[in-house]
């Protein structure tokens, strides 16, 4: 009977005790979207405005179909990540590059990314024909004249005076699809000459795997998560080099330290600065 005591007398402490546990919790529990990106931080606005990123209209562009790995990704297709991470490694560097050259620029996905994480500097959307030019015009709009465009350098071909001398950013995506081996290390080479020191390049591209087993279920289950048509259709039928034989190529260039940023299934984000 004591003990039955003890216990009632106690009931009470333990019911304010757990009524105060429960309006605790609900003081923090988020009650709508602006307390949750409080709870996140800063980052959280940063995200909420990815979300509102402009998506492009490719009605003019029927063959093109962009798939997003995530709703509201920048430009509407899966890659967005690998773009973003390259202008990120830029800013490291050059918080305020002066003028960075997108060299075969499809529809301007590439030079989007850096435009949004440098609004101040100068981006330039080049192609060899100007099928996509109002579409990549859709796109960058929003720059105003921070963008420009211009049609020249087939083939990723920079000697022939597409790219300003004074470029000290140049970006470029998918050149396996374009170019052989041996001419992939003339485009790199290209862009080593002309880069001035402490310029930065980024290659978003394609490798193969030689003919590994691994090659039909990573190519397939890739369509799941990136754009299933990403850029131009495929001009080469050849198998697009491995990441060892581009990794070559850049140091047959002149580039000295390339690394490999980023690797999903077989698309591998490539950056390298010139010392």
């Amino acid at each position: 009977m004591p003990r039955m005591h003890n216990i009632a007398a106690s009931l009470p402490s333990v019911l304010l005790i757990a009524a105060l546990a429960i309006q605790s919790l609900h003081a923090q529990a988020p009650t709508g979207a602006q307390p949750m990106a409080e709870a996140q931080g800063p980052g959280a606005k940063a995200q909420d405005n990815l979300q509102r990123q402009f998506t492009v209209d490719f009605s003019k562009n029927p063959p093109v179909r962009f798939e997003a790995m995530n709703p509201g990704e920048q430009g509407g297709d899966g890659l967005s990540l690998p773009r973003r991470i390259a202008a990120a490694v830029v800013a490291r560097d050059k918080p305020d590059p002066h003028y960075i050259a997108d060299l075969g620029s499809y529809t301007g996905e590439f030079l989007e990314a850096f435009m949004e994480r440098f609004p101040n500097s100068h981006g330039q959307w080049t192609e060899p024909v100007n099928g996509n030019e109002d579409n990549a015009k859709i796109r960058l709009s929003r720059f105003g004249d921070h963008v420009s465009y211009v049609i020249g350098c087939p083939s990723r071909d920079i000697s022939q005076g597409c790219i300003p001398k004074d470029a000290d950013v140049i970006i470029t995506s998918w050149v396996s699809i374009h170019q052989p081996l041996d001419g992939m290390a003339k485009v790199f080479k290209g862009v080593y000459d002309q880069l001035p020191s402490g310029g930065w390049f980024a290659d978003l591209d394609h490798v193969g795997l030689a003919g590994s087993d691994w090659e039909k279920p990573l190519t397939e289950a890739r369509k799941e998560f990136h754009a299933k048509t990403e850029g131009p259709p495929v001009h080469l039928k050849t198998p697009a080099p491995t990441i060892e034989q581009q990794l070559a190529a850049f140091k047959v260039a002149g580039f000295d330290d390339v690394r490999v940023i980023w690797c999903s299934f077989t698309d591998v984000l490539f950056m390298a600065q010139k010392r």
